[in-house]
């Protein structure tokens, strides 16, 4: 079993277009988006002032889970290669199309990600972005050895 836990979610930005309609072309429901001239709020509602001054979405992938980060990826390629032309597009008109990993660890453990698995993703121009959280220690590295001198 994983040592750690993740999620993967796609996130689309763009500079000017409004991402709704791509989101309905590949048939996901966003968990947050808001487009470019929006007045900005919190995830709650409340105003913060301004406008947005880009575009954005938020789409989870699946649930927080114990598959590898690779098969995850994997899993999500599958579903958004027969939109591998939006993508492209999005991507060409100066947009971005990024899986966001949030990783949680359990203890010290790592992943190595195929350069197969890699192409794929850059074929459908999608970057990636790693969030890790560590746990929480119980005390730093070394702060039981304090120098008397």
């Amino acid at each position: 079993m994983n040592r750690y836990r993740a999620q993967v979610s796609l996130w689309l930005k763009h500079p000017t277009r409004d991402l709704l309609p791509v989101c309905k072309t590949l048939g996901l429901e966003p968990e947050t988006i808001w487009k470019r001239g929006d007045e900005r709020r919190t995830p709650k509602g409340r105003l913060l002032g301004g406008k947005r001054d880009s575009s954005y979405c938020s789409i989870d992938l699946g649930p927080t889970s114990r598959k590898t980060v690779a098969r995850q990826i994997e899993a999500a390629l599958e579903r958004l290669q027969p939109h591998r032309a939006v993508l492209r597009r999005l991507s060409s008109t100066g947009g971005k199309v990024i899986f966001c990993v949030g990783w949680f660890f359990d203890e010290d453990s790592g992943e190595t990600f195929s350069s197969d698995l890699l192409q794929a993703m850059a074929l459908l121009h999608i970057a990636l972005d790693l969030h890790i959280y560590l746990p929480d220690a119980v005390e730093p590295v070394g702060s039981a050895e304090i120098s008397k001198s």
